[in-house]
């Protein structure tokens, strides 16, 4: 007799497993049937912000549900990335991880109140863009060569906005150039890229380096800010007379590749909803009108599949442990 209730009881068991199993699959086909929160990490108005909107627009009209873009800032984007760590693995919190978050902070932090190995699931890449190095009008320099030669005769005397300690590569990307150019450029930082660049633009700080034209270009076209060069083998399609840095006489290699945006969730999202993101994201991303807003941002679309996006990211976490080796920065 107690042989058969074990029996019974394993069979329920199974049973409420398999029905369990079959939920979730369900929950999966059906999916969304509610609106999905894609978490931003930083500031409304910044390149994340921007490129979020956009991919969440696009990705509302191909699903049942719309895309909502939260911005959850603070803590240079690690209270919003955590969030989504800990959020429930059922594919309505979403994040727009990026470089930062998921290659330097592993490396530039002693510890993180995420994991970007286990807590999430990789669902694939958004966009690279590449890197400029804006300079205020005030700044009695004309190109990079000057800007170097200023800062060495003024230790200290030139300064340079972030978006906030630790982030790249507003913060780190000026990091790297002090170290390579031995030069001594004071950080300020600030609650995202925009702000910082309003602050280059007003004579407030000297320099910027942020990822596209977005927050620069309507200094740009006034004339208060000037693009000294632009990350990558080659110009800009959106500003074809901004030089490389190479081209400059300030190779940056570890940079050349510039960032990258990604879209993730929490650890354990099903497999068929991890599916169906990375076919929608790809085809958000091959439609016509947001290749037109990613060019707009200078930056080009990224397509592959979760498996390559979650190698993408470990080689990038191996990567930057090497920069900022070469930066001379430690962990903090």
């Amino acid at each position: 007799m107690l042989y058969s209730k074990f029996r019974w009881l394993t069979a329920a068991i199974v049973s409420a497993g398999c029905l369990a199993a079959i939920s979730i699959e369900a929950l999966a086909q059906a999916y969304p049937t509610r609106p999905v929160r894609l978490v931003v990490a930083y500031a409304a108005g910044g390149p994340s912000d921007l490129l979020g909107r956009s991919v969440a627009q696009k990705l509302s009209e191909l699903l049942p549900e719309p895309v909502v873009v939260e911005n959850r800032t603070g803590a240079g984007g690690q209270i919003g990335v955590a969030s989504v760590a800990k959020a429930a693995p059922d594919g309505y919190t979403l994040l727009l991880g990026d470089i930062t978050a998921f290659a330097v902070n592993p490396n530039f932090y002693k510890s993180l109140p995420y994991n970007p190995r286990t807590d999430f699931t990789p669902i694939g890449p958004v966009a690279s863009g590449a890197l400029f190095l804006f300079v205020g009008s005030s700044v009695p320099a004309r190109n990079i060569q000057e800007l170097i030669a200023l800062a060495k005769s003024k230790p200290g005397a030139l300064s340079f906005g972030s978006a906030g300690n630790g982030q790249f590569p507003t913060h780190l990307g000026m990091e790297l150039f002090n170290a390579t150019h031995g030069v001594d450029i004071l950080h300020i930082p600030y609650k995202g890229a925009a702000p910082a660049m309003a602050d280059v633009a007003a004579g407030r700080v000297s320099i910027a380096m942020t990822a596209g034209l977005v927050a620069a270009k309507p200094f740009l076209d006034s004339g208060k800010v000037r693009a000294f060069a632009v990350t990558g083998d080659k110009r800009a399609a959106a500003a074809p007379e901004v030089p490389t840095f190479t081209e400059a006489g300030s190779p940056l290699p570890e940079m050349n590749a510039g960032t990258w945006f990604g879209l993730m969730g929490p650890v354990g999202l099903p497999r068929n909803i991890v599916v169906k993101l990375n076919e929608s994201l790809a085809q958000a991303l091959a439609a016509s009108d947001v290749r037109a807003r990613l060019t707009a941002f200078n930056m080009d679309p990224m397509i592959s599949s979760p498996e390559a996006f979650a190698d993408f990211i470990n080689a990038g976490i191996e990567t930057w442990a090497k920069v900022l080796k070469r930066a001379n920065i430690s962990p903090q």
